[in-house]
């Protein structure tokens, strides 16, 4: 499509694009949803993590050798403009003109003699073309990000739209926290976030990437559990301290959780919510240690608490796909909203690697196995101990039987038990039943 189609329908006004998710958006409704679909991708970091480069590069040739360009969000400041390699370029001269915000596309790669390239197509002025390397490239999309098709079937076979590949657990925690931590330390906090996941209700794909979106943005990837501010600005606030406000309840109840929990009341709510399912020892064990709440094994429990209790409509915002509607929600305004469209991308292509599933319920145990049956001499119907002939029932009478039947077994209960006692105290029960038997 033209690119003044493309602007208009994205909105595009003299200030540009707003959001590099907008185009993708918009490109999405004219490509063939069964073979690809533009994904945006967030790249927080400046410059980029090495893995981040890694990855436009793997996103880049993907979208490329199925047919499809990548748009781009560039951050060029003076000190950095497109450097054109390869004998191309030179760059549009307006890069000069200090901080430009630019949106690119990329048209091709090469990796000739080990160097990875990138073709960049840039209508903003002549030569309208040229070659930079892979790593300056990623370099000027930090900040933004870039917009990639990410292939869904071969050629010819169309399929559904499906799951991104996969990939580990803590990798695609890394990817949708935006790798602000390392791998390694998102392997350590995936039990959390599992956990938080499930308290929170998440049973589905969306669920869990606008949870995961919002906690993305409100602690800068997990790499923050509690408040940087000191706290001291809450304090004496009645709203957020109650009835039981005490000097020093600023500080000692700043923002603590992943969705940073505040004021001696919240506290007080997590706590008895988290005591009624088991999740802490008392009622007041976050009143009492609120720091706790800062900690690898809590730092989840207010995130889960305020998407179920505090904020119970999230879920269905979250249900409803509306990322304008949880931002409020959990910000109260629309603070960052788009890095969290940019998170919430990135969470949906990882989704379903992350959802939740219940604990297993441990089997009941085993029943222990039944003590050996003491065989005695006295089993069966009854019989007379002198004459050994078996009892004669009148005719007419013959429910006399079974009432002897029940005093038998009355009698045979017992003797099965002084068996056993004498068993287990190491006495011959069966050579005294028959000395005794004898004896009559």
């Amino acid at each position: 499509m033209a690119e003044a189609d493309l602007a208009a329908e994205c909105g595009t006004t003299e200030d540009g694009t707003n959001y590099i998710g907008t185009i993708a958006e918009v490109l999405n409704r004219h490509v063939d949803l069964h073979m690809a679909e533009y994904v945006t991708v967030d790249l927080p970091n400046d410059p980029p993590t090495d893995a981040e480069v890694e990855t436009f590069w793997n996103h880049l040739r993907e979208s490329i050798d199925a047919g499809y360009g990548i748009v781009m969000n560039f951050i060029a400041p003076s000190n950095n403009p497109p450097f054109p390699i390869k004998g191309s370029g030179p760059c549009p001269t307006f890069y000069s003109y200090g901080v430009v915000y630019h949106y690119t596309s990329a048209a091709g790669y090469s990796d000739d003699g080990g160097e990875r390239a990138v073709w960049v197509v840039d209508s903003g002025g002549a030569p309208f073309g040229y070659w930079l390397t892979c790593r300056q490239t990623a370099i000027l999309c930090a900040g933004k990000g870039y917009a990639y098709a990410r292939v869904k079937s071969a050629p010819g076979v169309p399929v559904l739209p499906g799951p991104a590949p996969a990939m580990g657990e803590a990798e695609a925690l890394a990817f949708a926290m935006g790798n602000v931590l390392s791998n390694d330390r998102y392997g350590e906090l995936l039990p959390a976030v599992r956990k938080m996941l499930q308290d929170a209700d998440c049973t589905t794909p969306l669920r869990v990437a606008h949870l995961l979106a919002q906690v993305s943005v409100e602690s800068g990837g997990l790499m923050y559990q509690c408040e940087l501010a000191d706290g001291w600005a809450y304090e004496g606030r009645q709203d957020l301290h109650g009835p039981n406000m005490q000097p020093g309840d600023g500080p000692k109840f700043r923002g603590h959780g992943w969705l940073q929990c505040t004021g001696r009341v919240n506290h007080e709510q997590v706590s008895q919510w988290a005591f009624s399912k088991g999740l802490v020892p008392t009622p007041d064990f976050f009143v009492n240690d609120p720091e706790a709440l800062c900690t690898d094994q809590y730092s989840g429990m207010s995130v889960a608490w305020y998407f179920t209790v505090a904020r119970p409509q999230l879920l269905s915002l979250c249900d409803a796909d509306d990322v304008v509607a949880v931002t409020q929600a959990v910000n109260g305004g629309q603070t960052a909203i788009d890095e969290r469209r940019a998170a919430l991308g990135r969470c949906k292509q990882v989704a379903e690697i992350l959802m939740p599933h219940p604990e297993p319920v441990a089997p009941p145990p085993a029943p222990e196995p039944a003590a050996p049956k003491v065989h005695t001499p006295l089993t069966g119907r009854p019989h007379h101990h002198g004459d050994h002939e078996s009892l004669r029932i009148p005719e007419g009478h013959e429910d006399i039987l079974d009432q002897l039947l029940d005093v038998r077994a009355e009698g045979l209960i017992t003797q099965r038990l002084v068996f056993e006692l004498a068993q287990r105290a190491g006495i011959d029960a069966a050579a005294l039943y028959q000395e005794t038997r004898d004896s009559f």
